[in-house]
């Protein structure tokens, strides 16, 4: 095993500055953390030489449909839980989108991890156990050395090898490795990461980002404009939508489905009189 870990080691420094290596990993989750049932959707590791990155696979795949079109016309993603994140220069970029406008929030992140000397077998892999506390929740992680990149899903890093599995205790995330592939090229994510169609994100800090969310829970129209959402009726017809259902039904929905990956970042939304 030893040889064969070091033959694989020499293969991925040897391609390291020529290719991107994904990882494709499920994620079932739970966005009402009294939810009896899961979401699922994947997710994207792409690991190059100078960054990582992290994000649903359906922004990759509709722009890449879109690149195909002779139009102009875009295909857009509406992802079950909309992570875009870059890994560089010691900083993770978060960006967001909250219609109709784009942000960036740069952190800094790490987990100090407890490794345990309970090992297991994953598929074909040995992978061992690993713990540690990281946005508000407990985390158990399976990596594995004989794939040494110090990487996993989401902001996850810093082990010996990488992450295969990782849950939090109460079960609220957990990522599973599914499939990987090298692809010989620099990975254009452009459109869909560092700017949303063309649209550069609006840098914000976590004191900024925390008060946009409440701002947005107040009124999720404010950025439209005065004229409102427009809306097609039943006949066709360009309209403006019911200001108040909307934002009434929005509001339910944020208190509602407010679980975040980083529990200590959920927004406190007013209590419903």
């Amino acid at each position: 095993m030893k040889q064969i870990t070091l033959f694989l080691f020499l293969i991925f420094c040897f391609s390291y500055g020529q290719t991107t290596h994904r990882f494709i990993y499920e994620l079932k989750f739970k966005k009402d953390s009294l939810a009896q049932k899961y979401d699922t959707d994947y997710y994207i590791l792409d690991i190059s030489e100078k960054e990582q990155k992290f994000y649903n696979q359906e922004l990759y795949q509709n722009d890449s449909i879109s690149r195909l079109k002779i139009n102009s016309e875009y295909n857009f993603s509406y992802p079950k839980l909309p992570i875009r994140l870059v890994h560089k220069d010691g900083s993770f970029y978060n960006y967001y989108s909250q219609t109709p406008l784009y942000y960036l929030l740069k952190t800094k992140d790490k987990q100090n991890w407890h490794i345990t000397s309970e090992k297991k077998k994953l598929d074909k892999f040995n992978v061992q156990k690993a713990t540690t506390q990281f946005g508000g929740r407990t985390w158990e992680a399976w990596f594995t050395t004989d794939i040494p990149f110090p990487y996993g899903p989401y902001k996850f890093y810093g082990l010996p090898g990488l992450i295969l599995e990782l849950s939090d205790t109460k079960e609220n995330f957990m990522f599973s490795f599914k499939a990987n592939k090298n692809i010989n090229a620099h990975i254009d994510t452009s459109r869909y990461i560092e700017t949303q169609i063309g649209l550069k994100p609006t840098e914000i800090s976590k004191n900024q980002w925390q008060k946009l969310q409440l701002d947005y829970f107040v009124n999720p129209l404010k950025d439209f404009g005065d004229g409102g959402l427009i809306v097609e009726n039943e006949r066709g017809e360009k309209v403006k939508a019911d200001s108040r259902t909307i934002i009434e039904n929005q509001q339910n929905y944020l208190r509602k489905y407010n679980n975040p990956i980083e529990l200590d970042m959920a927004v406190q939304y007013p209590v419903q009189k």
